[in-house]
């Protein structure tokens, strides 16, 4: 993917933090480039980081000459997005936009109303012209849930409007100035004295009278405090005389615009930011960089970094005496500012790092591109949003091996919980239950993919059969090429089921199969389909969570590892009473006779580790564990990895064990389990519906005894349906090119 940055160059303070934030962190996962129209301190200093960045120079705000240029470029580096940052860029990408046909995107840094409000003549002319284009955009980027609210308050459609908070580089080397050389630099002398700053420019927007009032206030009740202005701007004379008409000028000193921020924040011991508006402020976050908490005024997106009283302080716009009484209560508990400048470092580290904004503009810039119709995406569909290990597993698998293939390809998920399943997976989703959208992404996708698991049978239920066939259907009216991805279909019991599974798998382009007895099946059910394929399950390309993680995970379930283990892995089923009988004496058993400890491993949380305890409360011999927390696809791979064997039951705890090569005795409750033990070799099951004690002990003994065997076998077979898992992908990619 290749994006181009359009900034006028003329910018200071946050937004030219953002962007070269921005472009240095996402330069790592796509192809990124800024364009800018002057050449100032921004381009110099983000020329200096190595990010690429190139000057359009323009003769006068109004020189369109640049679009011609703007647009060959574009053209000739095969941009896949424009991004659009201030007013300045706003107006070039509006007339750009009538000579490229790529999606335009723009960020609101800031309220567009307020941005020129200390000048008359500006504001008439900018604020209408940046308003104007701003109506051209199709695509925004908002800085805090506030700004988004704003954008739709002012007509802006809400699904257009994506909120990603700004982000800072924690990584990169700081280098700054001691407190003493920034403060001999200015000429002040700060010993003894709490050091209270501000960093904006002067303009009516940052409301530094309330700052200035506020340091009167505190000055009036103690002299051992200095305040601290830097920044530059229209405002400057007026608050001057403010602060001499106040009689603080000797506490309080106006430094300019300050070229490296970062020897101001370390000079500091307290933060303040006073202004009526603001979107997510860098402010906060380069003095958090270096600890220093914050007093800030409640506006914006700030109270999703500041929590009061913990971090910082937040107070009302203009409330002097709230500010002025916050100053002073920091001043008096020392303590107070540096564990409330650790705990703001901790969380920017945690949720705002450049890196973690980069990946939001990532997830952004791939759903644009898959609503614009000029990139090859892929819809797909399957049981996922439902916390099923077996199905998270297959969705992991298949995003992971398309994005190997091809990583600018768009992956749209129909799911259970979209938001969830973008952020763990980083592909775009919608709700498979909200039709409307449903449809859009049919209508916008290059192919459809139902798969992999078992979603064509109707033992669990025919309504998931039938929303399965009706997303093929859906598809096909669409004309879409539609493959069935690796799936374990049947049983299917109902005639009618029969009728319109039959009639559906005749219609799509490719079947792909994950065993052969699911093979069989749809031929007994009359299909014709001249392409099927029998490969394996998507789970066989994925590996397990490194050893260290594994340690981590027994120590914190408090499993001791001075034996070897066996695992056990079940569900509810409709017997539970046997099931749960049988399991516990089997338990005992397998304790006692091999001196080893049993795992008692859940899959799908809640309900397998209701019957995990269960089973376990009726264990009477010590050395039997149950894995209580939720944990992921390769960290339940990781456990089973350290099994000599298991004894499961659901279909992908069993495809785990295959995957580490773990010999295993099948609890067979659906013909799919019977299956995929069979393509493995591994005919050692016993029944649910008829489960015995000695029945199931025989196996287990077999297993045990034979397991190096067995594991050797499990080995041989491993590469094999790893190469085969990887053919879905081979094959799915090939019907988008036809």
């Amino acid at each position: 993917m290749k994006v181009l940055h359009l900034i006028s160059g003329g910018d200071t303070g946050g937004a030219k933090t953002h962007i070269i934030s921005l472009i240095k962190a996402i330069d790592k996962l796509i192809d990124a480039k800024i364009i800018c129209f002057i050449e100032d301190t921004f381009y110099h200093d983000a020329k200096a980081t190595g990010i690429p960045i190139e000057v359009f120079k323009q003769k006068s705000r109004f020189d369109m000459s640049v679009v011609g240029r703007l647009a060959e470029e574009v053209e000739k580096q095969g941009y896949d997005i424009i991004h659009c940052h201030g007013a300045r860029a706003n107006f070039i990408g509006m007339f750009l936009k009538l000579k490229v046909k790529k999606p335009f995107i723009t960020t609101i840094h800031s309220d567009y109303e307020l941005d020129f409000k200390d000048n008359f003549y500006k504001k008439i002319i900018f604020t209408t012209l940046n308003k104007f284009a701003l109506q051209r955009f199709k695509y925004f980027i908002a800085i805090s849930d506030t700004f988004k609210d704003m954008l739709v308050q002012r007509g802006f459609k809400k699904d257009r409007i994506f909120t990603a908070y700004n982000g800072i580089d924690l990584d990169s080397s700081m280098e700054y100035l001691s407190k003493e050389e920034f403060f001999q630099r200015h000429e002040i002398d700060y010993k003894g004295e709490t050091v209270v700053g501000i960093a904006a420019r002067l303009d009516l927007v940052k409301d530094h009278e309330t700052f200035i009032r506020a340091a009167s206030n505190v000055l009036q009740k103690r002299k051992d405090v200095i305040f601290l202005i830097a920044g530059d701007g229209n405002e400057r004379q007026r608050l001057m005389s403010l602060a001499k008409e106040l009689k603080v000028e000797e506490n309080l000193h106006f430094l300019g615009y300050i070229k490296d921020p970062n020897s101001f924040f370390n000079a500091i011991d307290i933060n303040a930011l006073t202004s009526v508006s603001e979107s997510f402020p860098y402010a906060i976050l380069e003095g958090a960089r270096l600890k220093k908490t914050i007093i800030s005024t409640n506006v914006g997106g700030i109270s999703k970094l500041i929590e009061d009283g913990k971090n910082g302080y937040l107070v009302d716009v203009g409330d002097i005496e709230a500010l002025s009484n916050r100053i002073i209560d920091l001043v008096e508990n020392k303590e107070k500012i540096q564990n409330m400048g650790e705990n703001l470092f901790n969380k920017v580290k945690e949720m705002y790092s450049s890196e973690a904004m980069a990946r939001e503009h990532l997830k952004i810039y791939e759903k644009i591109l898959n609503n614009s119709g000029l990139r090859d995406s892929i819809l797909l569909s399957g049981y996922y949003g439902f916390d099923n290990s077996g199905d998270d597993a297959i969705l992991k698998a298949i995003v992971k091996d398309i994005k190997a293939y091809n990583k600018d390809i768009s992956i749209n998920v129909l799911s259970n919980n979209p938001a969830k399943t973008e952020e763990i997976y980083n592909v775009n989703a919608v709700n498979r239950f909200e039709f409307k959208k449903v449809y859009k992404a049919m209508k916008n996708s290059t192919l459809f993919i139902s798969g992999g698991g078992s979603l064509l049978q109707d033992i669990t239920s025919t309504r998931s059969l039938l929303y399965y066939l009706s997303t093929i259907r859906l598809a096909k009216l669409y004309n879409k090429p539609v493959m069935v991805y690796a799936n374990g279909i049947g049983p299917i019991k109902k005639k009618l089921n029969r009728i319109l599974t039959r009639s559906t798998l005749n219609k799509v382009d490719l079947i792909t199969l994950r065993d052969k007895d699911s093979e069989d099946f749809i031929k007994v059910l009359g299909v014709k389909n001249k392409n099927i394929v029998v490969t394996a399950d998507p789970v066989f390309t994925l590996e397990p969570a490194p050893e260290p993680r594994i340690q981590e995970i027994f120590e914190k379930e408090e499993i001791p590892r001075h034996k070897k283990f066996i695992g056990i892995s079940v569900r509810k089923w409709k017997d539970n009473e046997n099931l749960i009988k049988v399991m516990a004496e089997a338990i005992d058993y397998i304790v006692e006779k091999y001196d080893v400890n049993v795992i008692l491993i859940p899959m799908h949380y809640p309900e397998d580790l209701e019957i995990s305890l269960d089973i376990n409360s009726m264990v009477r011999k010590n050395g039997s564990y149950v894995i209580k927390e939720k944990y992921g696809v390769e960290e339940i791979m990781g456990i089973i990895r350290e099994l000599e064997i298991i004894v499961a039951m659901r279909l992908h705890s069993l495809i785990y064990a295959a995957t580490q090569e773990i010999p295993m005795v099948g609890l067979s409750y659906d013909p799919k389990v019977d299956g995929i033990l069979r393509s493995l070799d591994m005919d050692y099951i016993c029944s649910i519906e008829t489960l015995s004690y000695d029945d199931l002990l025989e196996k287990i003994d077999y297993i045990w005894n034979n397991r190096t065997n067995l594991n050797k076998h499990l080995k041989e077979q491993h590469k094999e349906l790893e190469e085969k898992a990887l053919s879905n992908v081979e094959m799915a990619l090939d019907l988008i090119k036809k």
